[in-house]
């Protein structure tokens, strides 16, 4: 970082330093601050407002318009002086001396990511009826490629095939575990609708179905990656359920095991994003195989939600995650209780034990692949660390190899940590004993379960914390890998649950991963198994009414396999780390809920963001999906230039916001936004630019849901900011404001686009100017085209807002600001925007109440309505930048050479 000299910087006049008592530095920083998004306290005084904070001249305006109402007084920088006046220190100098300051020493270090603070927050899933008003934007499958629907043993795979091969496509019926014809361009994987016995589990053939699934779709993926990169594919999985993914409790006895279809559905959309995936669960008790089938094949021309539950009643049921605090009552163990702990004695399964232990002295059984530990020979105990231990290996052990010596010394080290845990627990009050065992083998568990019994008692509690890890995206996994992760989960949970008496228990933890909530690249296998995992709490939880059952769908702990690399990259990604003893107190809390749900979604949030970027508007956020933007994928920027450069229009950027939001919560209507920023415009100088969109979880409030939303840039940059408003159903508008006095606008429209505005003939929407004065202007705007018009790929079919309107009242307020004060306007901020109903195709009358104008800030409220006077939105505290720099700017409105 570079700090710049200003030899020649214009002096200010003496007399007119900043007040006394007032510390210019702070004022600043918080300015700066907000109108930035970078946290005050990361900001370095030697920081160049241009080349380290990426502050272009109209932020630059922006922040001193705004250092001049805050501090009346104080020197005036003009925009000219800009040029000599760039670091933070040297406009502190500046006001305070009343002078030129001196050259300023070299740039002291930026200081560095300060440690993430977390937070444990605590979501329960609900189901939503899919707003059949909202818009949906179609896929499109080439006819003349392959759509492949596996047979599930049932007239539903046929009347699938018939369906689609009706719509005019090549249908065809494959096995799970055949071979898949060349050009394919849809797969449709159904899983058989099994109802199991009222105390039966799942067997092997339900499992060996998913292990088909991965393998077929694995064998599918080039394919249908180079078919969505040319016109457009389509992965659908179908499970057999409740039409709700088993939130009912899987009351027909329904089969668990294919809701892990949707583990793989959900880590093929991050893998694939050019190919559409999606998990679908038909209800098991629709019978009717005619209408089944009508609606899967709907469903696989329509792009979105990633989960949808169909069922005989027609409605479509989308899950929702609904952040939900409680506090836990009684524990349903005793002191001398035996809990089953399966994971082994290391990591967070340990930690279970400890929490086990601390809340109520239960006896504690731990279940693990490692042999149990026997006492370290005296030449062993000895050797303290890791160092000595290898060192030691080799001597004692001519010819070891390095490589050998450090497995073993692996082996030593785990078998150290679970003696030092079981010690733990003991000190703690209850009794542990270690048994080897691994779960996948049922002859094994069953032989161990009888020991347990034997020694310690019957069973009353169980923690399923077994888990193995091989990250591999889905073309490069093996089956090997695969079934090791998948094994340990689900074999090994039917396994314990057909050798334990489960009419003892009184609780039952299933150890989950947000992985199977979400998906993960790389995790296919890990989502599919704990999805399975999840659909089997609820199964067991209404079976076992007497006992508390919960599966939990934990994201990262702080411990094990997450590094400080990897914290990182969950930081970025808007995810904590669970501290280990937070875990722990936290599984005994939800354990003591009465009537707990049966499926809980653990995640640590950040409190704070670190010191590289700017902040974010409403805590952690995560990403929403990544957006491509060049004046090729997007034609309509070629009439938004500003100075040579395509800006995107804050009304688009407003409309990916939304999106954002509404990519976690669909179901839900754009109703409008608050606290919307522009940190930094979005410019292209050729390229394609890549836009990230960043959402929070969804906060209930006052009726409507909140979502804070960014936009950042490839580096991370913020781009932009808001805490967009859901709702369920748009509220009733209220009545327009009240007209205010007008005179004729003194020129004509088309002038003033030739003359004042910079805006290209995609982006004229202003039809005629009704009025202005100095209270307002009021004008009549088009109505935008579909966004297939704007850009080659769009988000959505329909405008969630009307990008059109909102920049024709920005294009207005140019009007209104240059007439009144000769200098052109840009937006930077709207503290509301409320939206009643969908813009009319015929266009709205915008009408714009000035509220406050100074030299480069003006402010107004925005009421938009329809021909009839209706209103259909209000936009209230919308800034503008003021300059006249902007004018030579607006005039340079053709795109310079890349």
């Amino acid at each position: 970082m570079t700090a710049h000299l200003s030899a020649g910087m214009p002096a200010a006049p003496a007399a007119a330093a900043a007040p006394a008592g007032q510390d210019v530095s702070t004022v600043l920083l918080s300015i700066v601050s907000a109108q930035t998004g970078y946290p005050a306290e990361s900001l370095n005084p030697d920081m160049d407002m241009e080349s380290d904070l990426g502050i272009d001249s109209i932020k630059r305006v922006a922040i001193l318009s705004e250092l001049q109402e805050r501090l009346p007084s104080a020197p005036r920088i003009t925009p000219e002086q800009l040029g000599s006046i760039r670091t933070l220190r040297q406009v502190t100098a500046y006001l305070n001396a009343g002078a030129a300051p001196a050259p300023v020493p070299a740039a002291a270090a930026v200081p560095g990511v300060k440690t993430v603070e977390s937070e444990i927050v605590r979501e329960v899933l609900k189901t939503a009826e899919l707003d059949p008003a909202a818009p949906r934007q179609q896929l499109l499958l080439d006819k003349n490629s392959f759509i492949c629907v596996t047979d599930d043993k049932s007239p539903l795979a046929d009347a699938l095939v018939k369906n689609l091969s009706e719509r005019g496509h090549k249908a065809q019926k494959v096995s799970p575990d055949g071979v898949l014809p060349a050009g394919l361009a849809g797969l449709i994987i159904l899983a058989p609708a099994v109802k199991l016995g009222k105390k039966d589990f799942w067997n092997e053939a339900s499992e060996a179905f998913l292990k088909q699934a991965f393998r077929l779709a694995r064998a599918a993926g080039p394919a249908l990656k180079a078919a969505g990169k040319n016109s457009g594919a389509a992965l659908m999985t179908v499970s057999r359920l409740d039409g709700a993914f088993g939130m009912s409790g899987l009351k027909s006895e329904q089969d668990p095991v294919s809701g892990g279809l949707a583990g793989l559905a959900k880590t093929a959309g991050h893998e694939w994003p050019e190919v559409s995936c999606r998990a679908v669960d038909a209800a098991a008790d629709w019978t009717h195989t005619v209408s089944v089938a009508q609606a899967l094949a709907d469903e696989l021309f329509l792009k979105g939600p990633a989960e949808l539950g169909l069922s005989e009643t027609g409605g479509k049921l989308v899950l929702l995650s609904r952040s939900e605090q409680a506090q836990g009552g009684s524990f349903p163990l005793a002191k001398g209780d035996v809990v089953l702990i399966t994971g082994g004695a290391r990591g967070v399964t340990a930690e279970a034990a400890a929490a086990l232990a601390a809340s109520c002295g239960a006896s504690l059984a731990i279940l693990g692949r490692s042999p149990l530990p026997a006492a370290e020979e005296a030449w062993l105990a000895a050797c303290p660390a890791e160092a000595d231990i290898k060192k030691a290996l080799i001597s004692r052990n001519p010819g070891m190899t390095p490589k050998t010596a450090g497995e073993t010394c692996r082996a030593i080290l785990a078998a150290r940590e679970i003696r030092a845990q079981l010690n733990r627990f003991e000190a703690a009050g209850s009794r542990a004993a270690y048994y080897s065992a691994d779960i996948r083998d049922a002859a094994a568990v069953g032989a161990a379960l009888a020991r347990i019994k034997k020694e310690l008692g019957p069973v009353r509690g169980l923690v399923h914390g077994a888990g193995v890890l091989a990250d591999k995206l889905i073309l490069d996994k093996t089956d090997a890998q695969f079934d090791s992760v998948f094994d340990t989960k689900v074999t090994g949970l039917r396994n314990l649950l057909s050798a334990l008496d489960l009419g003892a228990l009184k609780a039952v933890a299933l150890y989950s991963s947000s992985t199977a909530r979400f998906g993960r690249t790389g995790q296919c296998d890990y989502a599919m198994a704990n999805e399975v995992l999840n659909k089997a709490a609820r199964l067991l939880a209404r079976r076992l009414p007497a006992c508390r059952v919960a599966s939990f769908n934990w994201g990262p702990w702080d411990g094990g396999m997450v590094n400080d690399g990897l914290k990182a990259l969950f930081a970025k990604e808007g995810v904590g780390v669970i501290g280990l003893a937070d875990g722990g107190r936290f599984l005994v809390n939800e354990l003591s809920l009465e009537n707990g749900p049966a499926e809980v979604v653990v995640v640590a949030r950040p409190k704070t963001a670190g010191s590289g970027t700017p902040a974010a508007t409403g805590g952690a956020l995560a990403r929403a999906f990544e957006f491509p933007v060049s004046v090729a994928d997007c034609p309509f920027l070629r009439s938004h230039v500003i100075n040579g450069k395509a800006v995107v229009p804050t009304a688009v950027l407003t409309e990916w916001l939304a999106h954002a939001a509404l990519h976690g919560n669909p179901g839900l209507l754009f109703h409008g936004f608050n606290d919307l920023k522009i940190y930094k415009g979005v410019l292209l100088s050729g390229g394609v630019y890549k836009l990230t969109a960043l959402a929070g979880k969804a906060a209930r409030r006052d009726g409507l849901f909140a979502v804070a939303a960014e936009l950042r840039g490839p580096g991370g940059e913020l781009h932009a900011g808001a805490e967009i408003l859901l709702a369920a159903s748009l509220p009733k508008a209220g009545t327009p404001a009240p007209e205010f006095p007008l005179k004729p606008y003194p020129g004509q429209t088309g002038k003033a686009y030739g003359e004042v505005l910079f805006h290209g003939e995609d982006m004229r929407f202003i039809r005629s100017v009704a009025g202005v004065s100095e209270a307002g202007i009021v004008l009549d705007a088009a109505s935008a085209l579909p966004p297939a018009s704007w850009m080659r790929n769009p988000l959505r079919d329909r405008w969630l807002a009307d990008p059109a309107a909102l920049d024709a009242a920005f294009q207005g307020m140019i009007l209104w600001t240059y007439e009144n004060s000769g200098a052109c306007s840009l937006p930077n901020a709207a503290a509301s925007y409320r939206q009643f109903a969908q813009f009319p195709e015929g266009g709205a009358r915008i009408s714009a109440r000035v509220t406050r104008s100074a030299e480069h800030a003006c402010t107004a409220d925005i009421d938009f309505t329809d021909g009839k006077g209706n209103l259909l939105a209000r936009l209230t505290g919308y800034e503008s930048t003021v300059d006249k720099s902007l004018n030579a700017a607006f005039k340079k409105k053709e795109l310079a050479a890349a």
